[in-house]
């Protein structure tokens, strides 16, 4: 099957952004190193190694990219606790700025927590090389396609990872996905979240409700393509799936809920359904390719609508529509606890004046910005009476803690909603067909 090997060279290439250079590959197999090698344009210069320790040997060769074929399995590189080794060696023998392809097929244990562990090191480790610290500026995970197409097999991923200088950072909170996992979306907040928004989902009003803002987009076809922004644990892509047919890509940056996402879809085999730990703001895809685009209360994390609008505008195709939901803020003065609340999720809001602007400005046709504020009160109130009538359930799965936070969390935002601080905005809108 050489398409799956085209793949990780094409991903390569272009986060490289040239097709010529040097490219180191780590593969077991001759037949593996034999595809890579025939998928690299004939300007590239192949440097084969047969096993890590033979990279290591070979340190400072200055790459211009490096492709692992799942070599940390085959050489147990975790289990034997080697994988700091394995992340200086590919450092060093990396340029800056140079690439590295790390596949690895985890389908023996399909188990989310060797994807985010891995994910999770790549992301923050730091060598300090003579003063200057390098690590990987994490780009994307990602499904080898072909394998879900020929083996049904979600988890046969690949990391692509760019060398990079960084400055000491204080803390223990490297990267903003690093915050994600840590704060918000541990993996006992995330089960507790799931409990009271329903199954599948980590946003208000669970199933019910998503569908409805789906309805929204008006006309939905089986085969169109859409990208679901901030998927968390799959509900809305496996939903847009089995309701209209779509074909959903879902990208989330936090791997605690992505992975929930793909141990599911792994177990139920849905083809049209695949997910991607990624940045929406970092990640690139091909121009014109979405029918539309969804994001359900994500992009409040994201301090450049503005940039995000014009990368939304690029990917939709001509007549493509986007459909957000989104926490906003109010007219009310801001109490300084609802400050530290957005502060402390690291939220950037804004009014529905603001994002209609934004939109208008990006080129955006038919723009629609709506106040759902008075729903998202009724969601709260709903979903906080069914907590307090379900405790004892509640408290069999999870810890008085996560009871509390879960139910002074929505008494405050109930607050923040009386107090015109909180607001929960739809935007829709459409790209013109001459873009």
């Amino acid at each position: 099957m050489a398409s799956e090997y085209l793949e990780l060279v094409e991903a390569l290439l272009d986060r490289v952004g040239h097709r010529s250079g040097n490219i180191g590959i780590v593969a077991h197999c001759d037949t593996a190193t034999k595809h890579l090698e025939d998928s690299l344009p004939e300007a590239c210069h192949a440097v084969h190694f047969g096993e890590l320790s033979s990279l290591a040997g070979a340190e400072q060769l200055g790459l211009d990219g490096l492709i692992f074929n799942k070599t940390i399995s085959h050489e147990k590189v975790v289990k034997e606790k080697r994988l700091d080794d394995f992340v200086k060696i590919a450092l060093k023998s990396l340029k800056v700025g140079g690439t590295c392809i790390v596949r690895e097929d985890l389908s023996a244990t399909a188990e989310g927590k060797d994807v985010a562990s891995l994910t999770d090191f790549f992301d923050v480790y730091r060598h300090d090389e003579n003063g200057t610290h390098y690590g990987f500026e994490f780009y994307a995970c990602q499904p080898v396609v072909a394998s879900i197409a020929v083996k049904s097999n979600y988890f046969d991923l690949f990391w692509t990872l760019t060398k990079k200088e960084f400055a000491p950072v204080k803390g223990d909170m490297l990267t903003f996905r690093d915050f994600l996992d840590k704060t918000q979306y541990t993996n006992d907040g995330i089960g507790a979240y799931e409990y009271i928004f329903g199954a599948e989902f980590i946003s208000p009003g669970g199933w019910d409700e998503n569908l409805r803002v789906l309805k929204r987009f008006g006309s939905l076809k089986p085969g169109q393509k859409m990208l679901d922004i901030g998927v968390g644990i799959g509900g809305g892509a496996r939903q847009a799936a089995s309701e209209f047919g779509l074909e959903v890509t879902g990208m989330d940056l936090s791997t605690n809920m992505l992975v929930i996402a793909l141990e599911r879809n792994h177990k139920d085999r849905d083809t049209r359904v695949k997910y991607m730990i990624g940045d929406a703001m970092q990640y690139e895809f091909p121009e014109n390719h979405f029918d539309v685009i969804f994001s359900r209360d994500c992009v409040q994390h994201i301090e450049d609508i503005p940039g995000l609008f014009k990368r939304i505008m690029k990917w939709l195709k001509p007549g493509g529509q986007v459909l957000i939901t989104m926490y906003g803020r109010g007219a009310g003065e801001q109490s300084e606890q609802f400050k530290e609340y957005v502060k402390q999720r690291a939220y950037f809001l804004r009014n529905r004046d603001e994002i209609r602007k934004m939109a208008v400005d990006a080129g955006f046709a038919d723009v629609k910005v709506d106040d759902m504020t008075y729903r998202f009160k009724e969601i709260l109130q709903a979903e906080k009476q069914r907590l307090e009538d379900e405790k004892t359930d509640f408290l069999r799965k999870f810890t008085q803690k996560e009871y509390d936070s879960l139910t002074s969390g929505w008494n405050n935002k109930l607050g923040y909603i009386a107090a015109d601080n909180h607001n929960w905005n739809y935007f829709l809108a459409t790209k013109p067909l001459h873009k």
